[in-house]
């Protein structure tokens, strides 16, 4: 009885602490605490299916037979055998992790430089100064800068020529 109340308690606390808890916006956090914390979810939150299809390939790899790691009747793993399937499916979970890791920063820094190559091509100018810019500039030939007969060319009308032929 007593050790039911402790642990409801312990849940009654615990869950205050987060109903209570201030939200943190994503702008108050540094980009690095984020990357890092995706790379710690990933990491342990992969850890129990790494470990049981580890569980199963070792026992492939070694034993030569299918060892089911969640039926107790089959036959146990050692402690070193366990020692080393835990050993591998740490290595592999980090390995996840630090993969994602540098996917997202490779990512980033590609989109970023994507970016910086868009601002550096851009050129906003406000109208105010783009109507000073053209009442400032007068073309000397005004015909010249603005040709409004364009002469064709032979190409276009041949062509134009030999669809009309076809079509009549």
């Amino acid at each position: 009885m007593k050790s039911r109340f402790l642990c409801l308690l312990a849940v009654l606390i615990f869950s205050s602490n987060f109903a209570f808890a201030e939200k943190t916006s994503e702008q108050t956090l540094p980009q690095w605490a984020k990357d890092l914390r995706r790379t710690e979810i990933i990491t342990f939150g992969s850890l129990p299916f790494v470990t049981l299809w580890t569980t199963v390939g070792y026992g492939l790899a070694v034993h030569g037979t299918f060892h089911n790691p969640l039926n107790k009747s089959t036959t146990r793993y050692t402690q070193t055998e366990q020692k080393q399937i835990f050993a591998i499916s740490a290595a592999a979970s980090v390995g996840l992790g630090l993969t994602d890791l540098a996917i997202n920063l490779i990512m980033r820094n590609v989109k970023k430089s994507r970016q910086n190559k868009i601002e550096k091509t851009i050129r906003v100018i406000p109208f105010s100064e783009q109507m000073l810019e053209i009442q400032n500039s007068e073309p000397e030939n005004f015909e010249e800068e603005f040709n409004f007969e364009r002469e064709r060319e032979p190409k276009k009308e041949y062509l134009i020529g030999g669809l009309e032929n076809a079509i009549f």
